[in-house]
């Protein structure tokens, strides 16, 4: 399958209307805040119509500033839906159901495609909190590594 390099602002309404009516559209992630489950470049997804969100699905949703993100719902709380990529620890607040324009169906890695209900997914799954736990440790340590080295230099 070649791959395009779309605007999704200026395709929004084609790609609206293939999962709007029951189809599915193939999209290529860029970044790196999915790693290591959709890496850019070698990984796509399939999305499909937001019908039934639940904790721990993987979501388009657009952010006030128009900016497209595909991240994982960790938390619905009073309407409110609680993002964050699985290579952050970020939790991102504010999103509305109304932001969420698509759930990921299927996961592709080249041209095969990983089972969301395969038991690897599910290790997986299960190994997110602890990721996130040790990415904001090593995060943490970086900080106060940089304090030190900022404070040993201006010692001397």
């Amino acid at each position: 399958m070649s791959k395009l390099d779309i605007d999704l602002a200026k395709m929004w309404s084609v790609i609206d209307e293939v999962i709007s009516s029951g189809g599915e559209f193939r999209l290529f992630p860029r970044g790196t805040s999915m790693l290591p489950l959709i890496r850019e470049g070698k990984d796509s997804v399939a999305l499909i119509s937001p019908k039934d969100i639940k904790k721990g699905d993987i979501v388009l949703y657009r952010r006030a500033n128009g900016q497209f993100v595909l991240h994982r719902v960790v938390k619905i709380k009073n309407g409110e839906y609680l993002m964050c990529g699985d290579n952050q620890y970020t939790v991102e607040h504010g999103i509305k159901k109304d932001d969420i324009l698509a759930l990921v169906g299927r996961i592709f890695r080249d041209e095969s495609e990983m089972s969301q209900d395969s038991p690897q997914y599910a290790r997986y799954i299960s190994s997110l909190p602890s990721r996130r736990f040790k990415k904001r440790i090593r995060s943490m340590l970086s900080a106060v590594k940089r304090k030190i080295i900022k404070r040993k230099s201006e010692e001397q």
